[in-house]
C-alpha cells in the first residue's frame, strides 16, 4: 500500500475533484457531529481512527 506524505495529501486536497470533495464532506460531517453531540475533538479523532481500515472490509456492523 502506498504511503503519501503530508505534502502530497495537501496537494491532492487542494486540487478540484473527488479528493477535495471528500475532504470537505468529512470536515462538514465532523463539524456537525461535534455541534450536535458536544463531544470534544479527541472523541471525533477516536471515531475516525476506529473507522480507519474498516471501510474497505465493509465492517461497519456490530
Amino acid at each position: 500500500m502506498a504511503q503519501f506524505s503530508d505534502k502530497q495529501m495537501m496537494a491532492a486536497i487542494q486540487k478540484e475533484g473527488i479528493v477535495k470533495d471528500s475532504y470537505m464532506k468529512l470536515q462538514e460531517i465532523c463539524q456537525i457531529l461535534k455541534t450536535q453531540t458536544g463531544c470534544p475533538d479527541e472523541d471525533i479523532d477516536s471515531l475516525l481512527n476506529f473507522l480507519i481500515g474498516r471501510w474497505q472490509k465493509g465492517n461497519f456492523t456490530n
